[in-house]
């Protein structure tokens, strides 16, 4: 079989609280933000507390990826979504 290497994986930059204003979308909201963490759109952090009920975090190289994952969750999913950029020091 053909093997090849895998993809690079890179540490994120910027990171946002990313949710969903609309909760009688919350089944496509769920359902699309699994896929795109599947597909590695971004990465998905939690803060030390939640029990995973919170808002996740989602970190990213560059804000094209967050704005990517919004286009992807507004057209794909129908699910208007909120992220709040994170800053950090």
């Amino acid at each position: 079989p053909v093997a090849f290497p895998g993809i690079p994986s890179f540490s994120p930059e910027v990171f946002a609280y990313f949710s969903n204003p609309n909760p009688s979308n919350y089944k496509n909201y769920r359902k699309g933000l699994k896929e795109l963490l599947e597909e590695g759109a971004v990465q998905l952090l939690r803060e030390r507390d939640d029990d995973g009920n919170g808002n996740p975090i989602l970190a990213a190289v560059g804000q094209l990826q967050f704005d990517v994952v919004q286009h992807r969750m507004k057209n794909e999913y129908g699910c208007d979504t909120k992220l709040e950029p994170i800053g950090y020091s």
